[in-house]
């Protein structure tokens, strides 16, 4: 399951830097159109791709994206399909898959964001889901370099007790029993994301029940894949409360990516001044200087290296 179930840490969807935001329309290669913001940089030196992780609004990232933009990032966040901004007012009748998001909606924020760019170099920040399709990019060389935030697979049964049990409760129980009743899968009864469209929960329980995960879709619907092609620097950042990227399920992920030049870093809460990170606590601004700073200093050398 994803982190939007492990909100003991009290981040709520907030605007904060929303003042700064430019709201604009991205339109995909099928014609749909997309809800995103550009956080602008007064002293722009590259531009950041932020990819959301599932249940998470774009305005969740808002914090983090004013930080990149002091830094010198223009940063583009935005709702996938089906997520937030970006969905139906009727979601039942959505019918995207969470495929979808790696096969168009990244593949278009990505483009978007080299267009932006006007010759600037361009990376990405991806959040739980929003680095596992990374591999999906079939347009990757877009980027410079990468940042992978709580990303691994989801595999039920390598995640940590107790939140293992209630994701078993999740894609057994409550989860089909939602789409019965309402034809999607609403926020609440141990859900605290967004409301997920049916097909999108229908892919990912299927994923999460298998410790292949989407392995063995990579040869047949999601065959438009570059997981073995990508060889860009990619920092993976990961934390020891987390009960969903766990060690074990985060390094079963990185094997779908064997040639990317990657460095990895673990953090307790206790390095980080902090009571708890989890799954997406590093995106609390009480993190900026002890997880947001090194991430953006990472960021800052790549670029440097390439210049």
């Amino acid at each position: 399951m994803n982190a939007a179930t492990d909100r003991a840490s009290g981040i709520a969807p907030h605007r904060a830097g929303a003042n700064a935001a430019q709201a604009f329309r991205m339109r995909c290669a099928d014609g749909r159109e997309l809800a995103a913001h550009w956080i602008t940089s007064a002293a722009r030196r590259a531009v950041l791709v932020i990819n959301p992780a599932t249940g998470f609004p774009q305005t969740f990232y808002f914090r983090l994206a004013s930080y990149a933009a002091e830094r010198g990032y223009d940063t583009l966040v935005y709702d996938y399909r089906g997520m937030g901004a970006s969905a139906p007012a009727a979601l039942a009748g959505e019918n995207s898959r969470m495929s979808d998001w790696g096969l168009l909606d990244m593949r278009t924020a990505l483009a978007e964001a080299a267009a932006h760019a006007g010759g600037l170099p361009v990376v990405t920040l991806g959040h739980s889901v929003g680095g596992q399709f990374l591999g999906l990019l079939t347009n990757h060389a877009l980027a410079r370099a990468h940042v992978q935030i709580a990303v691994s697979v989801g595999y039920w049964r390598w995640e940590h007790a107790p939140f293992k049990y209630l994701a078993w409760w999740f894609w057994r129980v409550h989860g089909p029993l939602m789409l019965k009743l309402k034809g999607y899968v609403p926020t609440g009864g141990g859900w605290a994301g967004l409301p997920l469209p049916r097909r999108v929960f229908e892919e990912w329980r299927t994923w999460c029940l298998r410790p292949g995960h989407f392995g063995p879709d990579l040869a047949t619907y999601l065959s438009d894949n570059v997981f073995a092609q990508i060889r860009a620097p990619v920092l993976s950042v990961g934390f020891t409360d987390d009960p969903i990227a766990t060690r074990r399920t985060v390094e079963q992920l990185q094997r779908f990516y064997p040639n990317v030049q990657r460095e990895s870093r673990w953090y307790s809460p206790a390095d980080a001044g902090s009571d708890r990170i989890g799954h997406d606590g590093f995106f609390a601004s009480r993190h900026r200087d002890a997880l947001w700073r090194p991430v953006l200093d990472w960021l800052d050398a790549k670029l440097e290296s390439d210049a």
